[in-house]
C-alpha cells in the first residue's frame, strides 16, 4: 500500500494505513504518552521518536475526529476493546514499546473510554512552547490553510490575518495547558518536559533524553520508513504576531 496524493497532487501520507504498521506484531510492555497542545511541535517530535525504531509509532490514534475514525474504518472493530487489540500490536516496536501522541481533548476520550487504564504504568513526555502567542498564530494559520504539517504543501485557502481567530486560539491553548497541568497534579505525575525551541535546535539530543526517560530497550530495532517533516514557521507568522501584540497593547491589554 502506498502513500496517496490529494486532488491537487500533493503528497499526503495516510498514517492509519498498514504501510506504517511494524512488520512483526508485538504485544506492548512499555507505554508512554506524548502530552501536547496544537502547534507545539508534537508531530515533528513524534516522528523523530518513531524513526528510532525503538519508541513505537507515536501518533494521534485517539484523535477522534481524524485518525481514530480512519482506523475504525480500517479495523472494523465491534467494540473499543477490539480496536485497542488491533492497534497496540501493530504499532508496538519489536522491543515492546508503544507510544501515542495526545492532546488534552484526546485524553478525556481515553479516560472516559477506559483506554488509558490499559496503558499500565505509562510514562509521560510533555511538549511545551514558551512563546504562547507564536503558538496561537501558528494554530490560527493552520486552521485557515489546513497545512498542519510541512507534508500538506497545498493550502485549502490563503492565510488572512484574523485577530479574533488568533485570540480564540490563544485562549483555547491556555485551557489545554491548564488541563494538562491539572491532570499531572491529580495523578502525581512528573512528566519529562520538552521545550519546543530546544527540541527544534537539537532534535536528536532531546530525543535521546526522552528515550532514556522512557527506558526503551535499545534492541531489537524495528525498521521504519517515514516522510520527512520540517519546521513550517516563516516571516508571515512573525508579522502576524507582531501586529497582534501591537493591536492588543494599543487597546489597553498587556502582552499576550
Amino acid at each position: 500500500m502506498a502513500p496517496t496524493t490529494n486532488e491537487a497532487g500533493t503528497f499526503e501520507p495516510k498514517f492509519e494505513n498498514a504501510l506504517y504498521d511494524f512488520q512483526v506484531a508485538t504485544p506492548p510492555r512499555t507505554f508512554y504518552l506524548i502530552a501536547s497542545t496544537p502547534r507545539a511541535g508534537g508531530t515533528y517530535f513524534s516522528q523523530t521518536l518513531w524513526r528510532t525504531g525503538i519508541m513505537g509509532a507515536p501518533h494521534e490514534y485517539f484523535g477522534f475526529y481524524g485518525t481514530f475514525l480512519k482506523l475504525v474504518a480500517r479495523f472494523k472493530p465491534e467494540t473499543l476493546q477490539s480496536f485497542v487489540e488491533n492497534l497496540f500490536p501493530r504499532r508496538t516496536s519489536a522491543n515492546g514499546v508503544f507510544g501515542v501522541k495526545v492532546h488534552y481533548d484526546h485524553l478525556q476520550f481515553m479516560i472516559l473510554s477506559g483506554v488509558l487504564s490499559q496503558m499500565k504504568n505509562a510514562k509521560v513526555i510533555y511538549l511545551e512552547r514558551e512563546d504562547h502567542l507564536a503558538q496561537a498564530v501558528s494554530q490560527a494559520r493552520a486552521l485557515q490553510t489546513g497545512q498542519w504539517t510541512s507534508l500538506h504543501d497545498s493550502p485549502k485557502a490563503a492565510p488572512v490575518y484574523d485577530a479574533k481567530l488568533i485570540q480564540w486560539c490563544h485562549d483555547h491553548l491556555k485551557v489545554q495547558r491548564l488541563g494538562w497541568q491539572t491532570f499531572f497534579d491529580q495523578n502525581k505525575l512528573s512528566p519529562f518536559r520538552v521545550d519546543y525551541d530546544a527540541f527544534v535546535a537539537s532534535p536528536q539530543n532531546i530525543a535521546s533524553e526522552a528515550i532514556a526517560h522512557i527506558g526503551a530497550p535499545a534492541a531489537p530495532v524495528s525498521p521504519t520508513s517515514l516522510p520527512n517533516i520540517t519546521k513550517q514557521s516563516d516571516g508571515l507568522n512573525v508579522e502576524w504576531a507582531t501586529r497582534f501584540k501591537a493591536e492588543f497593547e494599543a487597546a489597553g491589554g498587556q502582552s499576550a
